[in-house]
């Protein structure tokens, strides 16, 4: 069995790197969990990440689905262009279809190997573009329910970030139709749509909410909504949900990053921890000079100062450890243990694997020409596998998570005595709080 978002809730807590009173551990106490992202081909990665969270005295592994993977998997056919003549039939959306094939692979995987601590996220559902000049040209209209309601709710968030966020929160009418616009499109109907539904379909421990390209009313507003929509609409208490705030990065796209001075960095932790207590968010993603898909020798060094302030104040804020999420985690030149809760990594499985391929087909390239089966056959798949599943191994090293099994097991079974604390958004009079 895949853990369940309430035993991956108590192993974040159990790993908190603050104590009791809000200081920071030492070093050498505080822990990451390792976060895989699986892709094509399934039946490689999903073995090797089972095999390597199983190895020894079992280790926490966070698997992860992006929305592009899911899709893949899926079979949609802009993803995977099928043959000439043939149809792709799919009962539901590719991304729920691709999920649930996925969740279910993976469940098997970890119960072969007999990996304890495996759990399923779903990570970059990226909620749809802002386009101030396509939001514009739609036509006014009277103000209908949706409409009425969305309005409400940019009004809330904006009187909410007001006292921290100050000129950033003001709205004019224009800005205010836009975002109204927004949130009533088709476009922002289809991703909750397909977000909730895949939620609903897999039941993962850790959900992500891409909405780095959101302005920041629309982040606060959009993230809580989808949040209310997990915990009221599905009734999901268990999954953890990971919200973003500002741009965190595109694969292959670099970020211009700049460290802040020490009152801009004490007003920015201010404003995460007001985003993360409005939303409700379970785990935060944040600007910290990462970039996604970076190359072997691409290394950039994370922002520790940012990361402990915004960190300390969340858990000053909200009482309890509030996980960072690292976003191209490949190409950290150091890893900052518990600062980072979740370390995201990709591109060092896929070039890991890639390169067991290419090793092989250089050295056999004759005999695959041959048409000689014992160098075209399915070995070529299981090196690709333990490259993979030595490559999980190293990042597990990393992370100082390595055999924490037995420890984390006792974690996990005395959460399951105690009822899910589920934290209020909002301030004390919010309409919208529970």
């Amino acid at each position: 069995m895949l853990l369940t978002g309430k035993e991956l809730r108590a192993i974040f807590q159990h790993l908190s790197p603050f104590d009791g009173k809000g200081n920071l551990l030492p070093e050498t106490e505080r822990v990451t969990v390792l976060a895989s992202n699986a892709n094509l081909p399934l039946e490689v990665q999903g073995r090797a990440f089972a095999m390597a969270a199983a190895h020894g005295k079992q280790s926490p592994m966070i698997v992860q689905l992006s929305y592009n993977s899911a899709e893949t998997i899926g079979n949609d056919p802009n993803r995977i262009k099928p043959l000439g003549g043939v149809d792709v039939t799919v009962e539901e959306a590719t991304v729920v279809a691709g999920a649930r094939q996925a969740a279910t692979l993976l469940e098997q995987y970890a119960a072969a190997y007999g990996a304890k601590f495996m759990a399923l996220a779903l990570d970059h559902f990226q909620v749809p573009k802002y386009d101030e000049q396509a939001l514009s040209e739609k036509p006014r209209e009277r103000k209908r329910l949706d409409r009425r309601l969305a309005e409400a709710r940019i009004m809330h968030a904006a009187e909410y970030m007001y006292p921290v966020f100050g000129a950033e929160a003001d709205l004019n009418e224009q800005t205010l139709r836009l975002y109204i616009n927004y949130l009533v499109s088709p476009e922002y109907a289809a991703f909750r749509r397909n977000f909730l539904a895949t939620v609903q379909a897999v039941k993962p421990a850790w959900g992500m909410i891409d909405t780095e390209k959101l302005p920041p009313i629309l982040d606060f507003v959009v993230t809580r909504e989808i949040t209310e929509a997990v915990r009221e609409l599905l009734g999901n208490d268990d999954m953890m949900i990971e919200a973003e705030f500002g741009a965190t990065g595109t694969s292959g796209q670099a970020l211009v990053y700049q460290q802040l001075a020490p009152e801009e960095l004490e007003t920015f932790a201010k404003q995460v921890a007001c985003f993360v207590t409005y939303t409700g968010a379970d785990g935060i993603a944040y600007p910290i000079g990462m970039e996604h898909a970076a190359k072997k020798d691409d290394k950039h060094e994370p922002d520790v100062a940012r990361l402990l302030a915004v960190q300390q104040e969340l858990y000053r804020s909200t009482g309890q450890y509030v996980p960072f999420a690292q976003h191209g985690g490949t190409g950290a030149a150091s890893l900052a243990r518990g600062l980072v809760g979740k370390n995201n990594i990709n591109t060092y499985y896929l070039v890991a694997g890639a390169n067991a391929l290419a090793d092989h087909v250089e050295a056999h390239v004759d005999g695959i020409r041959a048409g000689d089966k014992k160098y075209a056959g399915g070995g070529i798949y299981l090196q690709m596998l333990e490259a993979t599943a030595e490559s999980a191994l190293k990042k597990l090293a990393e992370t100082g998570s390595l055999d924490k099994g037995p420890e984390l097991a006792q974690a996990i079974a005395n959460a399951r005595t105690q009822p899910l604390k589920r934290r209020v958004t909002g301030q004390k009079d919010d309409p919208y709080a529970e």
